[in-house]
């Protein structure tokens, strides 16, 4: 059987590229301290979304055959001279994205992702003004059968950190006796 190369291309333009037979639509990306990286590549967008849920901060992008256009699709050719684009002396340069706002413009496929305990935690580890006993308390609040401990929070925020996920981390109150 003849191999496929599928290509799918991150925020940044860079692309990531897999060789094989099998047919991809989806590839979950996720950006570490190099660049972007495919995690997977996946046939069907639930599959897709089922492995960004299980790699934080990533996300799904549309991937396609390398080299592969409709045949009724001119090559794409430069319309516009690059100097004429170019920003005039004394004007402001255009800000670049941030990360967050490249990974919140990207497209996202399919159902939005259900709620669970493991999300919600992940979510209020972000905020670096909630210590654990608050974050419990959000997590009870919000799903009053959970068994959510601060042990077990400190132990979600280091196997993130463990991901390089970028988790704040929270000094103990001493107390005053």
């Amino acid at each position: 059987m003849t191999k496929t190369t599928y290509v799918a291309t991150a925020p940044d333009g860079s692309q990531h590229t897999r060789k094989t037979d099998r047919t991809y639509t989806h590839a979950v990306l996720v950006e570490g301290k190099e660049g972007w990286g495919a995690v997977g590549f996946c046939g069907r967008p639930d599959l897709a979304e089922k492995k960004r849920g299980e790699h934080p901060g990533s996300i799904v992008v549309e991937c396609g055959v390398l080299g592969d256009r409709a045949p009724d699709m001119p090559e794409a050719e430069a319309t516009e001279d690059a100097a004429s684009t170019a920003p005039a002396a004394g004007d402001a340069p255009e800000c670049e994205q941030t990360v967050d706002e490249k990974i919140a413009a990207a497209p996202v496929h399919g159902p939005e992702p259900k709620r669970t305990v493991g999300s919600l935690v992940q979510e209020l580890l972000m905020d670096p003004d909630l210590g654990y006993l608050a974050i419990v308390d959000r997590v009870v609040a919000e799903f009053p059968d959970a068994k959510t401990s601060v042990r077990s929070v400190a132990s979600f925020a280091a196997g993130l950190r463990k991901k390089d996920v970028d988790v704040p981390i929270r000094r103990k109150v001493k107390s005053s006796d």
